[in-house]
């Protein structure tokens, strides 16, 4: 419901695989003797006994833990897309209540089990719109599958200090706990996240929503010192200034949906280093995928020299160009 293209299979369509190969493997064996009596095989001797070894006494060597695996290579061009999009996860954790936790209409998500909604202290009840004026809305999501499509879920609390009228204009201080995505990503590998500190969001949109008239646009200033962990490296990003606007609607003729993104000097710093990332890109959504196009350039910069840069040159796929070596995340 609140994302696009499916890019994993769901739970549901592995559980159906697996019901499929049970279903095969009855077939089978209901098939291979026509339900006649098959003879059976000469008796098999009995494996031999296990051995199990003497625990180790403390302190001998072998009796520590097994040794940390490291993580896989990466290639430049996919810290750089990770640099590139982790203000975008942040935000997605810290304003997911207003994200996972609303239909379309505004009202909000009651009656599911993972999660746990609270407006101005209380517990909204079904069929509840959010209020005009000044609220605070929190949710806890409890490894809550806000997505079955894709199969995006949440671990975590966020909670909004807001102010205005959903979903036309809204500004909002949102704020987020250890909270963790997994499967949020959208360009990068960046699927697998854990998200703290807080920040400012705004919405403002214009349109009917559920109509392709709809057209968002949000704008996320997260506040320095706020951090976003990749669960995949234990790297981490921390949030030094700037902000991110990222929309879309409504679609030109024949186009499935339009996007657009801009970060107005960005930093993070990794590893002790601060990038900053300027700049803007399009992207105009077809039903077939490789219709799709992307336009515009996001330049990474540390101390005034460009680092890479994330760009679209017409085609459905993002590209980037790094020219120096940027810190691993």
């Amino acid at each position: 419901m609140k994302r696009r293209t499916p890019r994993h299979w769901s739970s549901s369509i592995r559980t159906g695989l697996r019901v499929l190969c049970a279903l095969g493997a009855a077939c089978v064996s209901a098939c291979s003797g026509g339900g006649l009596p098959v003879p059976s095989a000469d008796p098999v001797p009995a494996p031999p006994p296990v051995q199990t070894p003497p625990p180790v006494p403390p302190g001998s060597p072998g009796s520590g833990p097994p040794p940390t695996q490291t993580p896989p290579p990466v290639s430049p061009d996919q810290v750089a897309l990770r640099l590139y999009e982790s203000a975008a996860m942040h935000s997605f954790l810290a304003a997911s209540p207003f994200i996972f936790a609303l239909w379309d209409d505004g009202s909000f998500w009651t009656g599911w089990s993972c999660l746990q909604l609270s407006l101005d202290g209380q517990s909204p009840s079904p069929g509840t719109v959010v209020p005009t004026g000044s609220h605070t809305f929190a949710v806890t999501f409890t490894r809550c599958p806000v997505d079955l499509l894709i199969g995006t879920s949440l671990d975590g609390a966020a909670s909004a200090a807001y102010s205005g009228s959903y979903p036309s204009e809204l500004s909002a201080l949102v704020s987020v706990n250890s909270m963790r995505g997994q499967l949020v990503c959208f360009h990068s590998d960046l699927c697998d996240v854990t998200a703290d500190g807080s920040g400012n969001w705004t919405r403002v949109s214009t349109g009917t929503p559920g109509t392709t008239t709809f057209a968002p646009t949000t704008t996320y200033t997260p506040t320095i010192g706020s951090t976003l962990v990749n669960n995949l490296t234990t790297g981490v990003a921390t949030f030094e200034g700037g902000s991110i606007s990222r929309g879309y609607g409504p679609p030109p003729p024949g186009a499935a949906g339009s996007g657009h993104e801009e970060f107005d000097n960005l930093v993070i710093a990794i590893n002790g280093t601060s990038y900053t990332l300027n700049g803007s890109l399009q992207s105009v959504y077809a039903y077939a995928a490789d219709q799709t196009s992307h336009t515009g350039e996001v330049r990474i910069t540390s101390d005034g020299t460009l680092i890479a840069r994330v760009y679209g040159d017409g085609s459905w796929r993002l590209r980037t160009e790094v020219l120096s070596p940027l810190n691993p995340f």
